[in-house]
C-alpha cells in the first residue's frame, strides 16, 4: 500500500485523524512515533553530495483509527510522514499499511 493521505496534527504534530478513500478516520491510541531510513539504494542517486545520512531518513507513525461514522470498528495503521525540505518542497504523508 502506497497512498496519499490528508493528516491533522495536534500542537506537538502527533496525527489525530485522516482523510483516506473519501472517509475520515479518527486516532483512537496515542500514536508511536519511530524514524525508518528510504530505499537508500534507489534514493541515493537523487540525493546531493554532502547532504548527510539524515536526508534518507523518514518519519513514521503507528496508530490505532476509525472511521468518524464507525468508531467501535478498530484498525491500526502505519503513515510516512516526509517534513518538507529546504528547496520548497511540502510535507507529504503516505499511508504505508493497514493491518486487518
Amino acid at each position: 500500500m502506497d497512498e496519499n493521505v490528508s493528516v491533522s496534527i495536534n500542537r506537538t504534530g502527533e496525527p489525530v485523524g485522516f482523510l483516506w478513500r473519501n472517509s475520515t478516520y479518527r486516532v483512537q491510541t496515542k500514536p508511536i512515533r519511530w524514524f525508518a531510513r528510504r530505499d537508500w539504494w534507489l534514493e541515493a542517486a537523487t540525493v546531493r553530495r554532502g547532504v548527510g545520512a539524515g536526508v534518507l531518513e523518514v518519519e513514521m507513525w503507528r496508530m490505532v483509527a476509525s472511521k468518524a461514522e464507525a468508531p467501535e470498528q478498530k484498525t491500526q495503521f502505519e503513515i510516512l510522514h516526509t517534513a518538507p525540505s529546504a528547496d520548497g518542497s511540502k510535507a507529504i504523508w503516505r499511508l504505508v499499511k493497514v493491518y486487518d
